[in-house]
């Protein structure tokens, strides 16, 4: 199975509780491929101290790297615009990570799926 991170999923798993732990534990290589993106990187940084510094710039340079390409913007796009018609408006991170997964054939791994009302999307929730 191919999965991509939210960043919020990769902050619980560097808090470390153990439902979290066990879970990406239990995934294994090379079937279970778990890639993060730059608007993953971009949001865990966001919010890091520099005592967590360390211990992300681990996680990160250990899994793989997956580029947003325009396939990926276009679809992102269609989603922020459908929504937000249906009084249902998303973040353009928040529709790119979905797009992102969709166009990877990928699940989502995140703590709020309620962000993703995407029936197309595969989410796997931590919660």
């Amino acid at each position: 199975m191919l999965y991509l991170l939210d960043a919020n999923a990769v902050i619980e798993w560097l808090r470390g509780p153990p439902h979290v732990v066990r879970f990406f534990e239990e995934l294994t290589p090379p079937e279970d491929v778990v890639a993060l993106n730059a608007i993953c990187v971009a949001e865990v940084y966001s919010g890091l101290r520099q005592d967590g510094r360390l211990p992300a710039d681990r996680l990160v340079a250990s899994l793989p790297y997956w580029e947003i390409d325009e396939e990926t913007a276009k679809l992102a796009g269609d989603y922020r615009y459908k929504y937000a018609r249906k009084a249902r408006p998303l973040t353009v991170s928040d529709t790119l990570m979905a797009a992102h997964a969709v166009t990877k054939e990928a699940i989502l791994i995140t703590g709020n799926t309620r962000d993703f009302p995407m029936p197309e999307l595969r989410l796997q929730s931590l919660l």
